[in-house]
């Protein structure tokens, strides 16, 4: 058996290929957008992607199983849950399965069994390899059902549906696996960092029997008591979780093997609004941003962490210009957009900053104040709003005396709540979200923003007082 699992930082992605070295088919689990790695690993090792499976409608992420079919003339299946009803079902899979079903590639045999509870069509894939045992599976791939150190939360569909997602997600973990050996590996659809689960473990797979023991969330008692459990102090899901459902389940749009967004564009071009209706997304880090920056333009720094912030905070009805440090950036960029669905990018500011600076074009800055400086204005009562834009559970674990809290992804929905009169001080944990934030703040039209360098975790650095 060849077994390759590609993980993608920051969303956390895992997928899978695994191949058969008897009859040199493959199959790829749970594939992301951008397909290529997929395509070169499989002709590196000789093998043929045959077959594509789709664990569930995932959320965080526009599913590839439509580009790798695609990208391969149309030769593999696509095989999807045949579960959930009409609203589940996805209409570009070639084989909808059920529990029992099974793909057969040479000496491996994969077998799908049907784990409702992190949404109601969930499947999880039983690998059996039959030169060893055709009784007993080696590994399992649990999508979003099972994770290690953790399960699938059952609250993405909204408060009228996750108890009945919970009820089905506890017997889906005591009633459906019992017959599923400890010894059986596990291999997830996401590690840690990923906000499909509370608490993901930071390895990417385990056995059954090692997360039966050590898990809380496989630990069984009572059903109820298990669910308020499971619920209590669940992250917020971002809005865009919505949107990705929908279009996983009617069937993303194919890119081709030409990426999007390569255009260039010289600065009067931008300036004089040829690309329509662009949103300018400048991915330099906070500080360059803060120097000198596009008026209106949103910061979301470049790193593995730009996906998550802009399916967070980013319109989906307008399209992107990109302001980069250094055009090798551009396509790492574009595929992070790409991942949750940001296809109509138009390009990039050629030269970057510094050609905007040169071709003598307005130009903003964005204040920075340091935690002492902060520190030193509260304690002169300095007239003041400071905005703390982090989770609850950080904002739980201690905050500024006075400060208002709004998480950083729900401002577009809450700028009535911040004070206009005041300057306002945005501080988060370490100055990367408040970036985001104070640029979205400028970009509704208040004028005096400042972001806190170094945030909260300078601030408890420095031993500065906190309050619960």
């Amino acid at each position: 058996m060849i077994f390759y699992d590609r993980f993608v930082p920051g969303l956390a992605i895992v997928s899978y290929l695994i191949g058969d070295e008897k009859s040199g088919e493959a199959v790829v689990i749970d594939p992301t957008r951008d397909v290529g790695d997929f395509m070169e690993y499989a002709r590196q090792h000789d093998l043929h992607i045959k077959h594509i499976i789709e664990t569930h409608v995932h959320a965080d992420f526009v599913c590839g199983s439509r580009e790798l079919k695609a990208r391969l003339n149309d030769e593999p299946q696509i095989y999807c849950s045949s579960y959930g009803g009409g609203d589940w079902r996805q209409p570009f899979a070639d084989l909808q399965v059920k529990s029992g079903d099974a793909l057969k590639m040479g000496d491996l045999c994969l077998e799908f069994r049907h784990v409702p509870g992190h949404t109601p069509e969930h499947i999880a894939v039983l690998l059996y390899d039959t030169t060893r045992s055709t009784e007993s599976p080696w590994c399992m791939f649990t999508g979003d059902f099972l994770f290690v150190g953790d399960v699938g939360r059952p609250d993405l569909l909204g408060d009228e549906a996750k108890q009945e997602l919970a009820h089905q997600l506890y017997q889906s973990l005591f009633q459906e696996l019992n017959e599923v050996p400890d010894f059986t590996e596990i291999f997830p659809a996401h590690g840690a960092g990923s906000l499909c689960g509370k608490a993901i473990g930071s390895r990417r797979s385990s056995t059954l029997g090692y997360e039966r023991r050590f898990s809380e969330a496989l630990q069984k008692q009572d059903e109820s008591a298990w669910i308020e459990s499971l619920l209590d102090e669940m992250p917020l899901s971002p809005p865009y979780f919505k949107r990705m459902k929908q279009v996983n389940t009617e069937g993303p749009a194919i890119i081709g093997p030409e990426l999007p967004g390569l255009k260039r564009w010289q600065a009067k071009q931008v300036h004089d609004r040829s690309c329509e209706g662009c949103l300018i997304l400048d991915v330099r880090s906070k500080e360059a941003y803060a120097a000198a920056h596009i008026p209106g333009s949103i910061n979301i720094p470049f790193g593995s962490n730009l996906p998550t912030w802009a399916g967070w905070v980013l319109p989906y009805d307008r399209p992107l210009m990109l302001v980069v440090d250094d055009a090798s950036q551009v396509k790492e960029v574009v595929t992070h957009l790409l991942r949750v669905g940001f296809d109509d990018i138009q390009g990039y500011l050629e030269g970057g900053i510094v050609s905007w600076e040169t071709a003598g074009l307005p130009l903003e800055m964005l204040e920075t104040i340091s935690i002492n400086t902060l520190h030193k204005k509260i304690q002169q009562n300095y007239p003041l709003t400071i905005l703390d834009v982090r989770t609850e559970q950080e904002w739980k674990s201690g905050h500024i005396k006075g400060a208002i809290h709004i998480h950083g992804g729900t401002l577009q929905d809450r700028f009535d709540e911040i004070p206009q009169e005041k300057p306002i001080a945005v501080v988060c944990g370490s100055g990367y979200r408040a970036s985001i934030a104070s640029s979205f703040i400028r970009h509704e039209g208040f004028d005096d923003v400042a972001n806190v360098m170094g945030g909260m975790s300078a601030w408890k650095a420095a031993d500065l007082p906190l309050t619960a």
